[in-house]
């Protein structure tokens, strides 16, 4: 009976490792720093919800940039060369390509590893998913861009944010992304 004690220990720990690394590279893959940047934009933008059509057109304006923006940054990603320098670049076709000028640039030596991928194109989907959806359902936004529906779709207002974050949650899990990114820590790969 002893040893039973030992092995439920063991897939306790397994499961818990599991859990805190999906919740990591989930972390990792949601727009979380896009996300920021529109809630502290939105009151302003929007006039707090009370906005004219000026308003309208730049909240439209800022939330299509920060769409991209979210895109784009999905597929960044950062290695350290032999040196122990850091260095930050987008994934492309033939690997990464790295921010900085003239013969500061450095490729990875597992450069066929930064790769862009169809996994890449799912992330970002899905993270331009999720920051489509948190904006469009704040509540200046909804106010600002439709105000006369506000009423009416108060439920998928509320109903909505759930749902994609536990689908796109779950699809994060089951596809975890090697990308690091620009904004989290390095780790070796």
């Amino acid at each position: 009976m002893g040893g039973s004690t030992t092995d439920n220990e063991a897939s306790t720990t397994k499961a818990i490792n599991y859990s805190l690394s999906s919740l990591s590279n989930l972390a990792k893959m949601l727009p979380t720093g896009v996300i920021f940047v529109f809630q502290m934009l939105s009151n302003l933008l929007s006039h707090n919800g009370d906005c004219g059509k000026g308003n309208k057109v730049v909240v439209g304006i800022c939330l299509g940039i920060l769409g991209i923006v979210c895109f784009v940054l999905s597929f960044s990603d950062t290695f350290t060369d032999s040196n122990g320098k850091v260095h930050y670049g987008i994934a492309t076709k033939s690997g990464i390509v790295t921010f900085g000028s003239g013969k500061s640039k450095s490729k990875p030596s597992n450069a066929s590893e930064y790769q862009i991928t169809l996994k890449d194109f799912l992330v970002a989907g899905l993270a331009v998913l999720v920051f489509a959806v948190v904006s469009l359902t704040d509540k200046n936004v909804v106010q600002c861009l439709y105000p006369s529906a506000q009423s009416s779709i108060h439920k998928w207002v509320q109903a909505l944010p759930l749902a994609v974050s536990v689908v796109t949650g779950a699809v994060f899990a089951l596809f975890p992304s090697k990308r690091q990114g620009i904004s989290h820590p390095v780790t070796t790969k």
